[in-house]
Order: C-alpha cells, then sequence, then structure tokens
C-alpha cells in the first residue's frame, strides 16, 4: 500500500475520523500517489477524480 494511504488510515484511527473526514482522507492519500506515481502529472488524479464524481452520480449522490 502506498505510504501516504497508510498514514491516512492511521490518521483516521488516531483521531477517530467521522465518515465524511474518512472519505476525504482517503481520496486526498490515492491523489497524492497519482501525482508522486505520475511524476507530477496532476492529470492523472484529476481524472481519477472525475471518475469518483461521475460513479457517484450514477448513485444520486451530488449534482
Amino acid at each position: 500500500m502506498a505510504q501516504s494511504v497508510t498514514r491516512a488510515l492511521t490518521a483516521i484511527r488516531r483521531y477517530k475520523a467521522g465518515p465524511e473526514q474518512i472519505d476525504q482522507a482517503i481520496l486526498a492519500a490515492i491523489n497524492v500517489t497519482l501525482c508522486l506515481a505520475s511524476g507530477g502529472d496532476d492529470r492523472v488524479a484529476e481524472g481519477f477524480n472525475n471518475d469518483i464524481a461521475l460513479s457517484g452520480r450514477r448513485f444520486g449522490i451530488g449534482h
């Protein structure tokens, strides 16, 4: 597992994060990992973010 995701999970446990904070922490960690793995190409992370947003819309979440 990527270090950023491991750190996010550790912080979630330590600070007893609520559900909405858990989602944000995990998504932020994934975005960091994607950006680093792609050599700083933020389009990779943005593509992931768009996929997540579209998936949420299919389940009636968001706009």
